[in-house]
């Protein structure tokens, strides 16, 4: 039976999607901003082993139904629609916003420039109230 590259890469983004193997791999993501914060290979050898364990066959129960699990099932959710949306101009603009806040996030936590992390989380911090503000029917 021969595998293509694109038979492997639908099999991981499957299992990518199941609860289980997502919080392993957002756990790796963790591990891999605690590696830059402190420069740690140990974080990064875990890094790397949650990450790919993330992508195994992982056979386990149901998750229960607690907050942790409604976040991976609403992430894998976002995630497939993002996927699934076609690249317009708005797509476009988020993605390239998304990308240059996480290079610059990523050179913070390197070079730990403080302020540039405390600006960045409070910038998250006010586009969270805005955006529970206009859920709420509350204008901006």
């Amino acid at each position: 039976m021969t595998v293509t590259p694109s038979d492997l890469a639908k099999l991981a983004l499957e299992r990518h999607r199941l609860p289980w193997n997502w919080s392993l791999q957002f756990a790796a993501l963790v591990l891999f901003c605690l590696m830059l914060l402190f420069h740690s290979p140990l974080f990064l050898t875990a890094t790397i082993i949650l990450c790919a364990t993330g992508f195994l066959r992982l056979n386990m129960d149901e998750p229960p139904d607690n907050l942790w699990f409604r976040f991976v099932m609403a992430g894998i959710e976002w995630e497939k629609d993002w996927i699934a949306a076609p690249w317009n101009w708005v797509k476009w603009t988020k993605f390239i916003f998304i990308f240059i806040i996480t290079i610059v996030f990523l050179w913070a936590l390197w070079v730990r420039e403080a302020a540039t992390l405390g600006l960045i989380l409070g910038f998250a911090v006010l586009i969270r109230v805005v955006i529970e503000n206009i859920d709420n029917g509350i204008e901006p």
